[in-house]
């Protein structure tokens, strides 16, 4: 048991480089880690850690030890994992990072759902269109629109999330109806500005099945897309966001679809977690309940 505590415990010191970091982590003293590590390291005949008054690297044989270490441990977790998959249910805190108009528009009034199907589940929900890193930011799962290049993560894809362009009665009144991307130029425009880079979002069509870009203009742009949905209903302008933002709008008359046969597939919805060969249960029941409320979703036209 000395044997795999002091492995642990060395692991969790070579991630963070910090006997007292660790030591905080887990309600110890940092002497009492710091001799854990030693006592691994007089068992193993070598020098795992070089030691200077103001930092902690790995030596060559500790960087070699650490990365089979670590694999141990995870393969002691996946294995503990499934043996108790069979009879596991979601608990425990369940943290979740979300696209903020998706998740604040559909996914954030459902949770109620997932919360009353497993009492024992604490969701920690986070709303942002950032570039969250899970591993770093200790995320359980996240759900995207768009898709990743991170080998560390598994994505899952749900749906499409079609664009529509679309304008309120009243500003199709004034200053009629486009028949054609290209006469938009004559319209006024209501555009998304990317937050981070301060970019203008270039709207997007689809002809023949080959997708294009499409320069449009106008006096207001704004970086939410339901700011935009409100000024388009208001009358002041066109828009193209997603089919999910802008759906219940459009199903209570408020906005009016244009354009419709140069439809944009968009981007995919996909769910994104850490790679393990096991998905914890709390994870997977999330990952069935996004599937349903896509479903859902598909049902009113909202996704494809």
């Amino acid at each position: 048991m000395d044997r795999f505590n002091d492995l642990t415990l060395f692991v969790r010191v070579a991630q963070v480089l910090s006997f007292s970091e660790v030591a905080r982590q887990l309600g110890m003293s940092p002497s009492g880690v710091s001799r854990a590590v030693q006592r691994l390291e007089e068992r193993l005949g070598v020098r795992l850690l070089q030691r200077t008054t103001r930092s902690l690297s790995l030596t060559p044989d500790g960087a070699v030890y650490f990365e089979r270490g670590l694999r141990i441990l995870e393969e002691l977790e996946e294995v503990e994992l499934t043996l108790s998959q069979t009879r596991s249910v979601p608990r425990g805190v369940l943290r979740v990072d979300l696209s903020a108009a998706l998740g604040r528009i559909h996914i954030a009034p459902a949770l109620a759902k997932l919360v009353g199907q497993y009492p024992e589940l604490q969701v920690q929900v986070s709303l942002s269109d950032r570039i969250v890193d899970l591993n770093d930011e200790g995320i359980d799962v996240s759900v995207r629109v768009g898709s990743s290049s991170d080998s560390r993560l598994i994505i899952y894809p749900l749906a499409k999330a079609p664009f529509t362009v679309c304008a309120a009665p009243s500003y199709l009144a004034h200053r009629g109806r486009p028949e054609t991307p290209a006469e938009l130029a004559g319209h006024s425009c209501l555009n998304f500005v990317y937050p981070q880079s301060g970019r203008r979002f270039e709207w997007l069509f689809e002809q023949d099945g080959e997708p294009f870009e499409q320069a449009v203009a106008g006096n207001l742009a704004f970086d939410s897309t339901e700011a935009l949905v409100e000024s388009a209903i208001a009358g002041a302008g066109i828009i193209q966001v997603h089919d999910y933002i802008a759906g219940k709008a459009l199903q209570q008359g408020l906005l009016e679809p244009l354009l419709t046969g140069y439809k944009a597939t968009g981007k995919p919805i996909t769910v994104v977690y850490p790679q393990k060969r096991h998905l914890s249960a709390k994870v997977q029941a999330f990952i069935a309940f996004m599937k349903a409320l896509m479903a859902d979703l598909r049902s009113q036209n909202m996704v494809s």
